[in-house]
């Protein structure tokens, strides 16, 4: 961590006018989540499959020797893919070979929807920015470092608290990042929502002072997003602000005009 100091305070004094005046660490509580869902899994339907739908919809076949000969293919495949559109629930076979209606509305959409299938994500959610952060590892010093100074006192959304809705934007927005024309993934349900562990993310915060515009502020760096956080960054503002100018007084005397 100590490189990482040296990088950051090089970093915020670039500028000549530029003062450091303090340092401090500190973590914040984020929250790993297990997610069970269910996906479902949409792919382009092949050029056999949609020819015998076609077929079964204009004629009246009963059995899947009629079709092979009138589409001039392998029984074998015929048969097989018979087998596949019944246990999909796509065709019938009562007195003849039928079409259903989620058979009519798959063909007619030209994709094929799969079986839907259980599937687990992690997730890491923090109450205080009350969003999923980008990263899924947060890093926390070995060291005793204190806790943030506001967290006890915001009014948060645990992740026990968030809704299966705003769960399953953020595991589509993950998901669905590689589904291309032929071959698409959504997620249907979310099963269950299990709290794994709390991990504490480590914070780097620099309070500066620059000569030029005679102004205060601050730059904190967050681990779990591996940049400066703006949104720590405003909430010590609004509360520490007023006092800075008073209580650093003395750092930055002589080193602005009056």
């Amino acid at each position: 961590m100590d490189e990482l100091r040296k990088r950051l305070r090089k970093e915020l004094q670039e500028s000549f006018d530029t003062q450091v005046l303090t340092e401090k660490e500190w973590t914040y509580t984020t929250h790993k989540i297990l997610i069970r869902y269910t996906t479902v899994t949409k792919t382009k339907m092949d050029v056999l499959m949609k020819m015998l739908l076609h077929s079964l919809q204009q004629l009246n076949v009963q059995k899947p020797e009629e079709l092979a000969d009138i589409l001039g293919v392998e029984l074998l495949f015929v048969k097989d893919l018979l087998d596949q559109m019944k246990v999909a629930g796509l065709v019938v076979a009562q007195e003849h070979w039928s079409v259903t209606e989620k058979g009519r509305s798959q063909l007619e959409a030209g994709m094929l929807i799969h079986e839907a299938e259980e599937a687990d994500d992690f997730l890491l959610y923090s109450p205080i920015h009350q969003r999923f952060l980008n990263e899924d590892s947060v890093y926390s010093s070995s060291e005793e470092i204190k806790p943030f100074r506001y967290e006890e006192s915001l009014k948060s959304i645990d992740s026990k608290d968030l809704s299966d809705e705003i769960i399953k934007q953020q595991l589509s927005s993950r998901i669905e990042e590689n589904n291309t024309v032929e071959n698409q993934q959504i997620i249907e349900r979310i099963l269950a929502v299990e709290e794994i562990e709390k991990l504490q993310a480590f914070n780097i915060e620099f309070l500066l002072y620059n000569r030029k515009d005679d102004n205060f502020f601050v730059r904190i760096w967050n681990s779990a997003i591996n940049q400066w956080d703006d949104t720590l960054e405003q909430l010590v503002t609004e509360n520490e602000r007023p006092a800075w100018r008073e209580k650093y007084a003395s750092k930055t005397e002589g080193n602005h005009d009056t």
